[in-house]
């Protein structure tokens, strides 16, 4: 019986292909802090998306001239912004309309179809 079930339970994971992700998008989370971004430069997959949280007490605003599809609404402390499917191969730089500090620039690469992004993404 209970090799019965562990050849049911294998098929049935290799059936779901054994993702963790259930086929969603990459999402590449970036925090916005009192002392900046949490990551200033990240690689994204084709297809991957890029998640603005602000963790910060004063409002932020994204705003970028290469990517616009990046840019946010103001957001105001504890607020997000879930930007929308990337396709690469892609350059965009952002930075934060509402601070001019380096601190708060940005860029985010997204690679051609089939080219996996960087740190986990």
């Amino acid at each position: 019986m209970r090799f019965a079930l562990l050849v049911l339970v294998s098929f049935a994971v290799v059936a779901c292909g054994g993702s963790s992700n259930n086929g969603s998008p990459t999402e590449a989370p970036i925090n916005l802090t009192s002392s900046g971004l949490s990551s200033s430069a990240i690689t994204i997959p084709s297809g991957g998306r890029v998640h603005f949280f602000n963790m910060d007490a004063v409002n932020h605003q994204i705003s970028s001239s290469t990517c616009p599809a990046l840019d946010t609404p103001v957001l105001a402390p504890g607020a997000d912004s879930l930007g929308p499917l990337l396709t690469g191969p892609l350059s965009c730089t952002f930075s934060d309309a509402l601070n001019s500090a380096p601190a708060f620039n940005g860029s985010v690469t997204v690679n051609a179809p089939g080219t996996p992004g960087s740190a986990g993404y």
